[in-house]
């Protein structure tokens, strides 16, 4: 038979003993779980779940359980009880220095310090290992309670009997013997039944003041409704069950044909899975060091590459194929969903499908946002090329002017090839207009240098030229940009582009003309960076009215062509 590995039992910390325990411990001695412990000055005993205890340290005076020749022990061993004990152990209470124990059976048992009869066996002889306590054997015993040299036990009947150290009638009792040996009933409370008892700290003398609670009116269990996460009332709770829902013929073919349908969409997905896995790209970065990605760790078997290795080295082909694969996986499930839709019963898995196709989708996101993100990068490595060839052209004594002439053709290309690249999300789209930003600063740069080489020669020159030559590029990019030809887009794409109406069409190119507008001059948001301080402020701001003053232009004229659009054909010369 296999033996128990000590799992993982609690934390602890605080003050234990003489010693003070800052930062949690955890305890992992006690195999299987465990439903309570009780903590010693210098010992524990646990409370397993198939009822044994189990006790571990080093006590002088028998609460370890094990016996007068151990009352040291370094790991967990079992507490033997009686020959004749039955059940299991569902309670464990630690006073002082003594132990009670209840069974499943209302039975009570003690062992430790007896110096005032705190165990109930009608002396005051310390115990090593358990004694079932006699006095209590007619009763059955719901519940135990140990406080310092005293001990109490309630009984089915709602009778409370208490029995050991009674100092200053401390046990409440009828009487103020120092010393009670045995369980007695305490009958100051017989005209009431008990339900409950309890230990409260109250501060008291020193601070260490413990008052001991008998409830009589307790509340019931709370309900279903009222637990944390519970339901208003118990599942079909309250409902009558009519004719119509008892379950026909027709009703139970319906079922198991559902219960067919999932076993068999189930399958589909659970193959696509497997090919999705086999994708590998696209997968969530493991961003938790500790924790094993179950995931990755399968991905990583073959080439012991992570996912966001393989996102960084492998070729650009290869992310536009696995975005293609992720395309197929999301079509195949996209018609599997259209398939089972007039299905009954199918509410399960529609929702399984929805979710394997938002998790290709994120998965394609992913490596589309990754894709534009590294042709990006070699964009950026491109000019730092270009720098590099600069400075060949340099050392081989070529004119200034055609070093900058160079210069401002490459940097022109590089521009170009930013903009017209296709981003997919939020942040690519940033990354892209920063490149913008830093290039078109370095044109501006290049052409003073070029104002500058001109002025050296004896030439005519204008350091403000260059920032005036991108305001006029950008004025230029509003005036080639027109609303018309866009209107004229969305009609040739008719067949696959669809409008409830006029209205939201309308919107629809409003939104998208006001967007490339912004586009344009987004770069000038950033006043302090992109605006040269040689020119006069009013220069970018007539470049900004322009701008809002197009967009409102654009609603105007979208309302003219839908107006015309009944009488005369938007390609009509008379419609310009």
């Amino acid at each position: 038979m296999a033996t128990l590995q000590p799992e993982n039992n609690f934390w602890l910390w605080g003050t234990w003993g003489k010693r003070v325990i800052k930062a949690p411990f955890l305890t992992q001695k006690v195999p299987g779980r465990i439903r309570d412990v009780i903590i010693g000055h210098t010992f524990i005993i646990a409370l397993r779940e198939d009822g044994h205890l189990v006790s571990w340290g080093e006590d002088k005076v028998g609460c370890l359980g094990l016996g007068a020749d151990l009352t040291t022990c370094s790991e967990p061993r079992q507490i033997p009880f009686p020959p004749d004990f039955a059940g299991k152990v569902i309670d464990v209470q630690y006073g002082k220095h003594h132990i009670l124990a209840l069974t499943s059976l209302g039975k009570v048992y003690s062992w430790g310090d007896n110096a005032n009869g705190q165990l109930g066996l009608s002396d005051t002889q310390t115990r090593y290992e358990p004694v079932f306590v006699e006095e209590l054997r007619s009763y059955t015993v719901i519940q135990i309670l140990a406080l310092d040299g005293m001990s109490y036990a309630l009984a089915s009947g709602g009778v409370v009997y208490a029995w050991g150290d009674n100092k200053d009638g401390c046990l409440a009792l009828e009487h103020d013997t120092p010393r009670v040996l045995k369980p007695e009933p305490m009958m100051k409370m017989k005209e009431t039944e008990v339900k409950k008892l309890a230990v409260k700290e109250c501060g008291g003398a020193g601070g260490r003041g413990k008052t001991v609670i008998a409830f009589v009116e307790l509340a019931d269990p709370l309900p279903d409704k009222d637990k944390i996460g519970g339901f208003e009332k118990a599942l079909g709770e309250g409902e009558e069950v009519t004719p119509e829902q008892v379950l026909t013929e027709p009703m139970e073919k319906d079922i198991f044909e559902g219960v067919d349908l999932m076993r068999r969409v189930m399958d589909n997905t659970q193959d696509w899975w497997n090919h999705m896995l086999d994708v590998r790209h696209g997968a969530p970065y493991d961003d938790n060091p500790i924790q094993v990605d179950e995931l990755n760790a399968k991905q990583t078997d073959a080439d012991n590459c992570t996912a966001l290795q393989l996102d960084t080295f492998v070729g650009l082909d290869i992310l536009e194929k696995a975005s293609y694969e992720l395309d197929m996986l999301i079509a195949s499930a996209k018609e599997q969903l259209l398939e089972i839709r007039q299905k009954k019963g199918t509410k399960n898995v529609k929702f399984m499908l929805s979710l394997f196709m938002d998790d290709c989708k994120l998965r394609r996101e992913k490596i589309r946002r990754t894709v534009a993100a590294r042709q990006l990068m070699d964009h950026k490595k491109g000019i730092a090329q270009a720098d590099e060839n600069i400075d060949i052209l340099n050392a081989q004594g070529i004119p200034p002017e055609d070093l900058l002439g160079t210069a401002t053709s490459q940097l022109t290309s590089t521009l170009t090839r930013i903009r017209n690249l296709k981003t997919y999300d939020l942040f690519t789209r940033v990354l892209q207009d920063s490149l913008a930003e830093v290039l078109e600063s370095k044109l501006q740069l290049v052409a003073t240098q070029m104002e500058v080489v001109k002025a050296k020669s004896g030439m005519a020159a204008n350091p403000s030229l260059p920032a005036l030559r991108i305001i006029k590029e950008r004025w230029g990019d509003l005036k080639r940009f027109s609303i018309y030809n866009l209107f004229q887009e969305c009609l040739l794409r008719g067949q696959s582009m669809s409008f409830s109406s006029d209205d939201e069409m309308l919107a629809f190119l409003v939104q998208s003309s006001d967007a490339k507008v912004d586009h344009i001059i987004q770069i000038d948001r950033d006043k302090l960076a992109s605006r040269d301080p040689l020119l006069p402020g009013i220069c970018y701001d007539l470049l900004q009215e322009n701008a809002e003053l197009r967009k409102m232009c654009n609603t105007y004229q979208l309302k003219v062509l839908l107006m015309k659009e009944g009488k005369t054909r938007p390609g009509d010369p008379g419609t310009r």
